[in-house]
């Protein structure tokens, strides 16, 4: 199946915490970052996903939030430090990618952000995801 979601990123689930309605998924990434994903009891159950097995955390680039330092406090649960890779301009939106220690997240921003910004090539940067954005697939 091939899907549109630019961030399809190999990990490791490492720990699963079930609640009364949801359950929070914690995965490693290659670096061995961690990112953790909600979803639902039932998805959690039908998927049969528990610690050891390998999974796919997908989420779309307009998903992920840039931000240049950190002094700012955020509730979002996924706070990953990486280098900026690449940016590229359009008309209306940049896309940028992030270097997360071997892995790389796809985010695109508006343009006009990625100018205030100042992004470029070398930057270090953190890539904000919220749990919820985050779909788990399992082979």
């Amino acid at each position: 199946m091939a899907i549109s979601a630019r961030n399809q990123l190999k990990v490791k689930i490492a720990d699963v915490k079930t609640g009364a309605v949801n359950s929070l998924i914690t995965a490693k990434l290659n670096g061995k970052e961690t990112l953790k994903a909600t979803i639902t009891i039932d998805s959690e159950k039908n998927l049969g996903i528990k610690a050891g097995l390998d999974a796919v955390f997908l989420f779309k680039a307009s998903s992920v939030l840039i931000a240049t330092n950190d002094e700012l406090k955020l509730s979002a649960t996924n706070q990953l430090n990486g280098v900026v890779k690449s940016v590229k301009d359009g008309l209306v939106n940049s896309e940028i990618i992030i270097d997360i220690n071997g892995d790389e997240i796809s985010a695109i921003i508006t343009k006009e952000s990625a100018t205030r910004l100042n992004l470029k090539s070398g930057d270090s940067v953190k890539a904000i995801i919220k749990a919820t954005n985050i779909i788990v697939g399992v082979k």
